[in-house]
């Protein structure tokens, strides 16, 4: 045998083997292709069934959608009309305060007035007392003060008659007879 027909023996054998590998290959590859298209036909089919479940869902919230689009609308308008309320409050807020403070500036006023004639009032009727305590002998009153003090007696049972003599009136008895009242100056013209 020569050696070109080795070689060609040997060239066949490889090519007879080369074929059977890739005929093997092809059927590993076709079991393997079978496997995934059944895993993906169980994914895509529970991939149909999640979104058959879905779909309600997804029309509801489309529907949701839609009700809410007028509403949404009337968000922006809203939100004007309420920075505009908003400045309308702020600037009532301030009209109030300088009221208030235009009231307390008042108030005080009113106060410091009151105040003044109050003082002006009290240094009056002082004054008037005392011009009429001396012409009433007001003088009397207070020495009677001083001496009910000293004697222990009541206000009213020391007498003052002149300014060295000081008489003390005895209490009166209680009686159960009632106490005669008179008027004056009711006089009758016939008598």
């Amino acid at each position: 045998m020569d050696v070109l027909r080795i070689a060609l023996v040997l060239l066949a054998a490889a090519g007879i083997w080369a074929v059977v590998e890739l005929a093997l290959t092809f059927r590993k590859t076709r079991d393997t292709v079978d496997e995934l298209t059944k895993q993906v036909g169980e994914i895509t089919t529970s991939a149909n069934d999640t979104i058959e479940q879905l779909q309600p869902i997804i029309v509801k919230v489309d529907g949701m959608v839609t009700d809410l689009e007028p509403a949404v609308k009337q968000v922006e308008p809203l939100l004007e009309k309420a920075t505009t309320a908003v400045d309308v409050v702020t600037v009532d807020l301030a009209s109030v305060n300088d009221i208030l403070v235009d009231v307390s500036s008042v108030t005080d006023t009113a106060t410091n007035v009151t105040s003044t004639v109050s003082k002006a009032a009290n240094s009056a009727v002082s004054g008037v007392a005392g011009v009429v305590g001396k012409f009433t002998g007001g003088g009397k009153s207070r020495r009677r003060k001083k001496l009910a003090e000293k004697t222990g007696q009541s206000h009213a049972s020391i007498e003052v008659v002149d300014e060295a003599s000081v008489q003390v009136a005895e209490p009166e008895q209680e009686t159960s007879e009632p106490k005669s009242y008179f008027t004056y100056g009711s006089e009758s013209k016939g008598e």
